[in-house]
């Protein structure tokens, strides 16, 4: 009893036929042709015509290439397109797309409701428009209430319909006298080639109301590719087949002026209606079915209110998002009309098959050992869909192209800053990878110049949280040109050690993300700190992306230890320049928005003319002055000095006031007073280790507490060039 039940309660699932080729098919011959085929013919002429459909279908068959072989790559599951686009590219592209999919699917409703209210008027003069599309809308809702199995087995009785109309059409035989004159286009005013696109686009995009019944198919990563790329065949033969037979049998005017032409030429003019009504209901009824599964899809995935992800019955059928797009449905039906509506479907869905293309040419592209699609395409066409989709939403409509961009873009902010936490992995870091392993071989290959200098700083900074100026002072240095290292080193006992690594190195990239650093996170064991910054030092980067920079800061404790001149010794020995970080005493904002630069030599100097640079560019607001200083013992020699620092400094093409100071007293104390109020203070310092067990910093402890700003003592390595004066 148990087991009958249980098979009574099963969801019905579709085959190729029922599930993709025949809603795909019913969406694609609809409204446009039985409405508007003959407007295009009759403003572009037969020649012009047959260009629109081969670029359209062009863009149409390299989608469904795309389409076929991204849904045979994972498990298809309910949304269609957007469930493609989001398990791809991740959630916050896929919701940026998956919205303006569900809304233009929506609105696709009251579109091909609209096209059959038309000809109901042509028939009936006096006929309540708005009323019978109401009605009309009502009864499709039924439909589809019932369920997709219910929905699919009307579709037959439509595709008969429709299959009796264009047989009708086709058996009529009526030709015109000269009709050569029909090859050549005959624009009216106002109208051009874009705008007749426009017009007809919306005729092939019915490929994706196949794959959004994807998780009501039996087996979606096999249909959805015969399917599709069949109802893509089949449609194009038929659309072609009818603009000839257009051009042979009806002249210029009656095109334009009568929207429904086939039935004058048809051999039983009333079997048109017939198939027009068909198809209009079909199309109206796949995409009524295809917008709630988007919306659930999208609900289900939280990029949409949760309630709307509710399903019903064993087949899940999505009620509560069936209501929702019908609401916005009727609301499109009493504020829009056919030539209104086309252009905005045209746009949104070239924008979704374009992502669809472009997440099967970059999957391929970055070759994930995951991506083993059944239905394999080469990146190539895919990327050139992309393109064309593109192209095309330019040749509609510019401006509405940058709306939608903009849109899409903003959607995507949105969804970026909930941050989103998916159980699935996608295609982006496999993205990023191949991007990044060309980039490095790429770099690795070029010629290193010290013009083409960055700063790829190594911050040995233990818990950032208590460093946070230190961080601070990175992150600006770097100023989004170079590379952070974030390092932390844990000492001690190996075992006891290792369970503390995993954890510390979470929390590191936490901070990182949080902070919105352009940084790498490295944790790192070693028996002592010196050790590891010698592992440091030799394991981080990759290639040229090493670190040439260390910076650490400025620590009372420290300078009492012998690990931490050890490690002075080791960062000079591997040949970094150095950088030792001493914190302010008081707030900036009390300070003087000076920044000193005290140049010593022409390689330190111009190593931390650069550091200082990058560091005001990284102020936003209160701006800070720039001063190169230096000392002079006598007067004598001071013209002299101010004319050398003024070219040196136009040299380096910064902007910085010359200040040389006359003065023969000890220059650490020179300098302690001269910029003792100064925000920022750049020293280039001399370490030397004559014997092992001296330490060259000691000298400095007197002098660093006297400045009351940020101090960075520099050592540039010596066998580095200077690059900051170098234009060769």
């Amino acid at each position: 009893m148990s087991t009958a039940a249980t098979k009574v309660l099963e969801p019905v699932k579709f085959g190729t036929f029922g599930g993709v080729f025949v809603p795909n098919v019913l969406t694609i011959l609809g409204v446009i042709m039985f409405m508007r085929t003959g407007w295009v013919v009759g403003q572009a002429g037969l020649k012009d015509a047959l260009i629109i459909l081969l670029v359209a279908n062009a863009i149409r068959l390299l989608t469904s290439l795309s389409l076929s072989s991204i849904s045979t790559n994972i498990r298809v599951k309910g949304g269609g397109a957007y469930y493609l686009i989001s398990r791809n590219l991740g959630l916050e592209i896929g919701g940026s797309v998956g919205i303006p999919l569900f809304l233009v699917q929506a609105v696709s409703v009251a579109f091909y409701i609209i096209g059959l209210a038309e000809s109901l008027e042509f028939l009936f003069p006096g006929l309540p428009t708005r009323l019978a599309t109401i009605v009309t809308l009502a009864a499709i809702f039924g439909i589809a209430w019932g369920g997709a199995s219910i929905a699919v087995k009307a579709q037959y009785f439509i595709l008969g319909a429709l299959g009796v109309g264009l047989i009708s059409f086709f058996f009529g035989w009526s030709p015109v006298p000269h009709w050569s004159a029909n090859f050549e286009p005959g624009y009216t005013d106002g109208v051009v080639f874009g705008g007749v696109f426009a017009i007809f686009f919306p005729a092939v995009t019915g490929i994706m109301s196949g794959v959004s019944m994807s998780g009501d198919l039996k087996d979606p990563s096999k249909s959805v590719p015969k399917g599709t790329i069949l109802a893509v065949v089949v449609s194009f033969v038929i659309y072609a087949a009818q603009m000839i037979w257009l051009s042979l049998h009806a002249d210029r005017g009656e095109w334009v002026t009568n929207n429904v032409v086939m039935e004058r030429i048809s051999l039983v003019g009333p079997l048109i209606f017939v198939g027009l009504w068909a198809a209009t209901l079909s199309s109206a009824l796949a995409s009524l079915l295809a917008a709630p599964r988007t919306l659930q899809a999208l609900a289900q995935d939280k990029v949409m209110p949760i309630g709307l992800a509710k399903g019903y019955g064993p087949g899940n059928e999505p009620r509560l998002a069936l209501i929702f797009s019908t609401v916005l449905a009727g609301v499109c039906l009493m504020a829009g009309k056919l030539d209104v509506i086309a252009p905005v479907i045209s746009m949104f869905f070239l924008t979704t098959y374009g992502t669809v293309n472009l997440v099967a040419g970059l999957s391929a592209l970055a070759s994930n050992p995951s991506y083993r699609p059944t239905f394999r395409v080469h990146w190539l066409p895919c990327l050139v869909g992309a393109a064309g989709c593109l192209f095309a939403m330019f040749l509609l409509n510019a401006l509405a192209t940058v709306a939608a961009v903009a849109c899409i873009v903003g959607l995507y902010s949105l969804l970026k800053g909930r941050q989103y936490q998916t159980a699935w992995g996608d295609e982006r870091s496999g993205i990023w990878f191949a991007l990044a392993r060309f980039g490095l071989l790429q770099l690795a290959a070029s010629r290193q110049h010290v013009r083409n200098w960055r700063s790829v700083i190594l911050v040995l900074v233990g818990n950032p949280t208590n460093r946070l100026a230190l961080v601070e002072l990175a992150n600006r240095i770097e100023a989004r040109r170079g590379l952070l290292f974030l390092s932390q080193i844990v000492t001690g006992d190996w075992q006891k050690m290792l369970p503390r690594q995993a954890a510390l190195q979470r929390q590191l990239q936490e901070f990182i993300r949080e902070s919105r650093l352009s940084a790498v996170g490295k944790t790192v064991m070693a028996d002592t700190f010196e050790h590891g910054v010698s592992t440091l030092l030799q394991v981080a980067g990759v290639g040229a992306l090493e670190p040439n920079t260390v910076l650490m800061g400025w620590s009372e404790d420290a300078l009492r230890q012998k690990e931490f001149i050890g490690s002075v010794r080791r960062i000079l020995e591997l040949e970094r320049n150095l950088l030792i970080f001493s914190e302010a005493e008081v707030p900036n904002y009390q300070l003087e928005p000076v920044i000193d630069v005290w140049w010593r030599s022409r390689a330190n100097g111009g190593f931390m003319l650069t550091l200082a640079h990058l560091w005001q560019q990284g102020v936003v607001g209160r701006p800070y002055r720039l001063r190169v200083r230096r000392i002079v013992e006598t007067k004598a020699g001071h013209a002299e000095t101010v004319a050398a620092m003024k070219e040196l400094v136009r040299a380096t093409r910064f902007e910085a006031k010359i200040d040389v100071v006359v003065d023969n007293g000890a220059p650490f104390e020179v300098i302690a007073r001269e910029s003792e109020r100064s925000a920022l203070v750049f020293v280039g310092v001399a370490l030397e280790f004559p014997r092992a067990e001296e330490n060259p910093l000691a000298a400095l402890k007197p002098w660093v507490g006297a400045l009351q700003g940020e101090l960075v003592l520099a050592k540039r390595w010596q066998d580095l060039h200077a690059h900051e004066t170098s234009h060769d």
